[in-house]
C-alpha cells in the first residue's frame, strides 16, 4: 500500500505541481472497452464511478539532468529513466511522449496497492500526463489524451487496453460510458454522489492479479469465436445496460440484480476470473447483507465490490475485510472532480477537456 508524504518545496528555480487522479469501481460492463469488442456486441456500456481514493503524484521540472527521467516510489530507490526505457516502462512512454527533452523528477505520494483490479496503472498514466502538460504548458482534449495513453500503455504492457479506466480519472463522478464505433461516447449519470457512496463498499482483497493476462484470455477467445465467451460477454452487456436504467430511476434493488448479474456472467468467462480465496470474500459481504458482489477490473483478485443496503453497509465492510489476510477497504466515496492538478495556489481540473 502506498503512503502520504508531506510536502517537500521545489529547490529555487525549479517549477512543481502535485497531481491527484481517482481510481474507478466498475459496477458493469467492463473488459467490452477493448477494441473491437464492443462492434461484436452492439450497445455495449460500461458503467463506473470515480473513488475517492486515487494516485498523487509531484512531479518537478529540473529535478533531473536532461534527457532523464528521475522516477522513486514509496519503499523503492528512485530509478533514473531514459528514452529507452520508453517499451517497458510506463512513466518514461508517457513522460518522453509529452514532454521529449525529459529532465523532470516524479515522486509517487500515495499510490493503491498494484493489481487493485480499480485501474490503477491508467490512474497513474492519467496523472503523469496531467502533470507533464501542466509543465510543459500545454493541454490535450480529453479524447486525444484518453488515445495517447490507451496506446502508450498497450505499448507498455504488451497486451490491448481498453479505455474505461481512463475517463473516470479523467472527468470523475458516475460514467456511463457508450462503447460505439467511431469512439466512446459518455454520459454523467446525473445522481446523487452520496446515495451511491451509501451503498457501495470496495474491499482490496490482497489477493494480486494481473488484469491485463485476464483480459487477454477473453479477449484471444471472443476473437476467435469462441460461443460461450460470446454468450457471456452480452449477457455483460445487458446487465450494464440494467444498471444504468436502475442508476438513473434511483432503484436501489434493481441496481443489485444488474451487478448481480454482471457477476454471474463474469465469472464463467474464464478460469482465471475467480478463485476460492476471492470467493470467500464475496461470500462473507453476501453472508453480512450484500444485495450483490463482484470482482472489480477483469478479476482474478485485487478489488471486489458489493452494493449494500445503506444499512448493512458497516457489517458488509467488516465481513469482507475479516474474510482474508491483508483486506481492507480501498475507499469510502465517490470522486466529484477528475485530476486536478496543483501549482502553488493555482487549480486546474481536467474536467473541462
Amino acid at each position: 500500500m502506498g503512503r502520504r508524504g508531506s510536502p517537500r518545496p521545489p529547490a529555487p528555480g525549479r517549477a512543481s505541481v502535485e497531481v491527484f487522479a481517482p481510481l474507478r469501481a466498475d459496477l458493469a460492463g467492463g473488459t467490452l472497452d477493448l477494441w473491437p469488442l464492443y462492434c461484436l456486441h452492439p450497445g455495449a456500456i460500461t458503467i463506473n464511478a470515480a473513488l475517492a481514493r486515487g494516485v498523487r503524484l509531484r512531479l518537478t521540472s529540473g529535478g533531473a539532468p536532461a534527457g532523464s527521467i528521475t522516477f522513486s516510489a514509496p519503499g523503492s530507490a528512485p530509478r533514473v529513466l531514459g528514452p529507452d526505457d520508453a517499451a517497458r516502462h510506463l512513466a518514461a512512454a508517457v513522460g518522453f511522449h509529452i514532454a521529449p527533452a525529459g529532465g523532470f523528477a516524479v515522486e509517487v505520494i500515495d499510490q493503491p496497492p498494484v493489481g487493485s483490479g480499480l485501474g490503477a496503472s491508467s490512474t497513474l498514466a492519467v496523472a503523469l500526463a496531467r502533470g507533464c502538460l501542466a509543465l510543459a504548458g500545454r493541454r490535450l482534449p480529453v479524447a486525444g489524451l484518453v488515445a495517447l495513453l490507451r496506446d502508450l500503455e498497450s505499448r507498455v504492457l504488451g497486451v490491448p487496453a481498453g479505455v474505461q479506466d481512463y475517463l473516470p480519472a479523467l472527468l470523475g463522478g458516475i460514467l456511463a460510458i457508450h462503447l460505439e464505433p467511431g469512439g466512446e461516447r459518455v454520459e454523467r449519470i446525473g445522481i446523487d454522489r452520496g446515495w451511491l457512496a451509501a451503498r457501495l463498499v470496495v474491499v482490496y482483497s490482497g489477493i494480486t492479479h494481473a488484469s491485463g493476462m485476464v483480459n487477454w484470455q477473453v479477449y484471444r477467445a471472443r476473437i476467435d469465436g469462441d460461443p460461450g465467451v460470446a454468450r457471456r460477454l452480452d449477457a455483460i452487456a445487458r446487465a450494464a445496460i440494467a444498471c444504468r436504467l436502475a442508476l438513473l430511476a434511483g432503484d436501489e434493488t434493481a441496481v443489485g440484480r444488474a451487478i448481480a448479474a454482471e457477476w454471474r456472467a463474469r465469472r464463467e468467462l474464464a478460469s482465471a476470473v475467480t478463485s476460492p480465496a476471492l470467493d470467500a470474500v464475496l461470500a462473507a459481504g453476501a453472508a453480512a447483507g450484500a444485495l450483490a458482489g463482484k470482482a472489480c477490473g477483469a478479476g482474478g483478485g485485487g478489488s471486489v465490490l458489493f452494493w449494500v443496503p445503506p444499512g448493512r453497509r458497516g457489517a458488509v465492510r467488516a465481513a469482507a475485510v475479516a474474510a482474508a489476510p491483508g483486506a481492507f477497504e480501498i475507499a469510502g466515496g465517490v470522486a466529484a472532480r477528475g485530476a486536478t492538478v496543483r501549482s502553488g495556489r493555482a487549480t486546474m481540473s481536467s474536467d473541462r477537456g
